[in-house]
């Protein structure tokens, strides 16, 4: 690495150049990069400043890996799983209102080394780990210029697919709590069927999903698709639920959940500012920030028709009830950490 420097810049994209060589893409960062709803969203409202557009820096990826070990960040407070649709996007904002909090909220950049065989396949299997735990320090450095409180917390939302490969994050971070967020399935059916997400499009991420063969997805009805890629979601949470390591909350309780266990089980203590920073978010719509949140449960229901119901009930609610029956139990267990691997 030589005298390289990368306080205050983070790796914003891991990529493989003409000659094959796989290098970062770093972008000076500030305070308010990560405080968007979406790690994206941030990242391209801070290109579009003309500084950010004028200086970049792109390195061999080796240099990712020595920053981590000349500058260790933080280790992951938190990690947040869900099942899209759910409240998820309110739990990294509550957090994201904390100063001394790092939130990455769906970040590419790392769901892209979770599937790089697929997206980077120029990367060595053997590799993902320390360059995924490297990614992280860079994001979790303890200063950052002009930002005057110590960042003490790092916590990071996946996509909802992630649970396809949580095995991958728990060989990464064998220790770091975990949560799941989940809502009523025909709730999150009708926002899916009123508007799509790019992964319910067979093929999008390069992966099969809830075991549907590519092939028999193109000609599946969407619905029918979404569902069993949704029961998918929700089954895996209860196959990967292990009481101490892993937090379920339902939509239903997100408000009291998230000040309350949810900061607990990341080892947030919260002073009354805090909590008042924190509350602040819930009266406002998590993707939306400009906008009011209203509740929309029942509207939802009132919209999903007698097909959705059916496909919601045969693919879905058995795990969800499931879950729902998990939730209600885990207040029985002693919040002792039972970190054991998540060998079935």
């Amino acid at each position: 690495m030589g005298a390289l420097n990368f306080a205050g810049w983070a790796p914003i994209r891991i990529y493989q150049d003409d000659h094959g060589e796989l290098c970062v893409d770093w972008l000076r960062v500030d305070n308010g990069t990560l405080r968007a709803p979406f790690f994206t969203d941030g990242v391209q409202r801070a290109l579009q400043h003309p500084f950010h557009q004028a200086f970049r820096r792109q390195t061999p990826l080796a240099d990712l890996l020595a920053w981590a070990q000349a500058s260790p960040g933080l280790q992951p407070s938190g990690i947040v799983f869900h099942v899209s649709r759910c409240g998820s996007t309110l739990v990294s904002q509550a957090f994201a209102a904390l100063p001394d909090h790092v939130v990455l909220s769906e970040p590419p950049v790392l769901d892209n080394l979770m599937r790089s065989a697929f997206a980077l396949p120029g990367l060595p299997a053997a590799q993902v780990p320390d360059t995924a735990r490297a990614l992280m320090s860079a994001w979790g450095q303890p200063h950052l210029p002009r930002h005057d409180t110590p960042r003490q917390h790092l916590v990071v939302k996946i996509d909802c697919w992630a649970t396809t490969y949580a095995e991958q994050i728990d060989a990464i971070w064998p220790t770091v709590p975990w949560v799941f967020v989940y809502r009523d399935p025909v709730e999150v059916m009708v926002s899916q069927m009123q508007q799509r997400a790019l992964y319910l499009i067979p093929g999008a991420l390069g992966m099969e999903l809830a075991g549907v063969p590519l092939q028999e997805a193109f000609y599946m009805p969407a619905m029918e698709y979404c569902a069993r890629c949704l029961g998918a979601m929700y089954a895996d949470m209860v196959r990967l639920h292990r009481p101490g390591r892993s937090l379920l909350v339902e939509y239903r309780s997100l408000h009291s959940a998230i000040a309350g266990p949810v900061a607990a089980h990341f080892g947030t203590a919260l002073d009354a500012p805090a909590q008042d920073r924190m509350a602040a978010t819930f009266s406002l719509h998590a993707k939306h920030p400009g906008m009011p949140f209203i509740p929309d449960s029942r509207d939802k229901h009132a919209q999903a028709d007698a097909t959705l119901r059916a496909l919601a009930e045969q693919w879905i609610t058995p795990h969800y009830e499931q879950l729902e029956r998990l939730r209600h139990a885990q207040a029985a267990h002693p919040p002792a950490a039972d970190l054991a691997l998540l060998t079935p």
